[in-house]
């Protein structure tokens, strides 16, 4: 309690620190990876979390606790708001960390080659791997980025329903935000659990295989330069001698889709949080 009682933490404090981070402007021409170590190492000194450890060994008595938070803040109510106003920083980083992840991993789609029935069934079967591989690693960066930084988040709500006496399950905010995160980023929807599929049915952005396979823009088949149309339309045919090669690109997947998702996330996290403060 000490270094706290001598660092008195306030709303004002923290909504200075806010204000703050709220006007940060990426620098386009840092390095993406010195960037993120540097974010994190800041994010961890700002408003209460400095003193995360002080402040649970004392949640750990919890017959002593409310005199702790009377001897520091004055009264218990104001002690709930600075913990209300530190919800709202970590809501900021949690909000900013989550849309990183969700919109870093891409969509790759290997090409190939021969008879053009074959070589673009092959793509198709690549393009489920790649949207399988998506899935994958969107929700594997949620795991290993964003969900430790919810443990604080979630230590400040247990903390602030034993000072209010409301009720609080440990995790389930985490679990809320994990769901709407994947509902939002989750392309292929047969990676989405039913029961997280069907509560968020409106705002989800994803779809059965056929539905990419049907993006007609996406697709280009290249014959060779001295085929003439007739030629280009026998490769079609079974057992035809001709070739092409066959892609698919992704690219309104990885931008206008990727910016759907980003938005869709941003307005259910902001009403996620909007029910917990």
């Amino acid at each position: 309690m000490e270094m706290l009682k001598q660092h008195v933490i306030t709303v004002k404090d923290i909504k200075a620190e806010m204000a703050d981070v709220l006007m940060e402007k990426r620098n386009e021409e840092e390095d993406f990876d010195e960037r993120y170590d540097c974010l994190h190492a800041e994010w961890d000194v700002k408003g209460l979390k400095q003193y995360r450890g002080e402040i649970n060994a004392a949640f750990t008595n919890k017959d002593s606790f409310k005199d702790w938070v009377t001897e520091i803040w004055g009264d218990i109510e104001t002690g709930v708001a600075v913990i209300e106003a530190e919800l709202k920083l970590r809501e900021i980083e949690a909000t900013r960390e989550a849309v990183e992840c969700g919109a870093l991993v891409k969509v790759y789609v290997s090409s190939e080659s021969g008879r053009r029935d074959e070589a673009q069934q092959k793509v198709i079967e690549n393009l489920e791997e790649g949207l399988n591989n998506h899935d994958k690693g969107v929700m594997n960066l949620f795991n290993v980025e964003v969900a430790p930084l919810l443990a604080w988040t979630e230590e400040l709500l247990t903390i602030r329903a034993y000072l209010t006496g409301e009720d609080y399950v440990a995790g389930s905010f985490t679990n809320e935000l994990r769901n709407i995160y994947k509902n939002s980023f989750v392309l292929l929807d047969t990676n989405l659990d039913s029961d997280v599929s069907s509560s968020y049915a409106s705002s989800s952005h994803a779809h059965p295989l056929q539905y990419y396979v049907n993006l007609e823009d996406e697709w280009e088949f290249l014959y060779l330069d001295d085929l003439n149309i007739i030629e280009e339309l026998l490769t079609i045919l079974p057992d035809s001698p001709y070739t092409c090669d066959v892609l698919y690109y992704a690219a309104s997947i990885n931008k206008a889709m990727k910016d759907a998702c980003v938005h869709s996330f941003k307005e259910q996290c902001q009403a996620l949080y909007d029910t917990v403060l």
